[in-house]
């Protein structure tokens, strides 16, 4: 019974707090900050394991976010200090993992689970998605943060030659993916 009141109020403690710090160093933006407090609620409330994997992904890309910055600036024009995310990034980076925790949930109940195949195939799997949705968005994330600074061509991981046109979308803007294509 404990677990029922005391994860999701720790959840909400530790959601706020970082919340709160992310849009004072402008990691988020006030949309951002709040949609980004629900998620981590969520995942914090579900399973602390789940907290864990948010915060290494969120911790670590707004990090990455401001390295470079003088350069960055220099040949983005929607760039924002900080990165400050808002809403629709937070969703994007977390909106499957999201609704992965709540099967889970719904399934396990407030039992803490952990990936054992041999007590629930499904449980298992839907624990391996949310780690590896968490892992898809590092590495777009980290490529995407650094990857701009470098100034060499970039070059395909099958064959590391260097080939054709690149289409280097941002998350900067809804609409960058469309402006890139025109």
């Amino acid at each position: 019974m404990e677990t029922v009141v005391i994860q999701p109020s720790i959840a909400v403690l530790i959601s706020l707090v970082i919340a709160i710090k992310a849009y004072k160093r402008k990691s988020l933006d006030v949309t951002g900050a709040v949609a980004g407090f629900i998620v981590m609620t969520l995942h914090l409330a579900i399973s602390y394991r789940f907290g864990a994997v948010l915060l290494v992904f969120f911790f670590t890309s707004s990090k990455l976010t401001k390295v470079g910055e003088d350069k960055k600036r220099s040949i983005d024009a929607e760039f924002k200090e900080g990165g400050q995310r808002n809403w629709m990034q937070v969703l994007s980076n977390s909106g499957i993992a999201s609704v992965l925790a709540l099967a889970v949930w719904r399934l396990a109940g407030w039992e803490d689970k952990c990936l054992d195949g041999k007590e629930s195939a499904v449980i298992t799997s839907l624990i391996g998605g949310i780690i590896g949705h968490y892992s898809c968005c590092n590495g777009d994330t980290w490529s995407s943060e650094l990857g701009v600074l470098s100034d060499a061509q970039p070059r395909l991981i099958t064959t590391f030659k260097v080939e054709g046109y690149f289409l280097f979308f941002t998350h900067t803007h809804p609409t960058s993916q469309v402006n890139a294509l025109s």
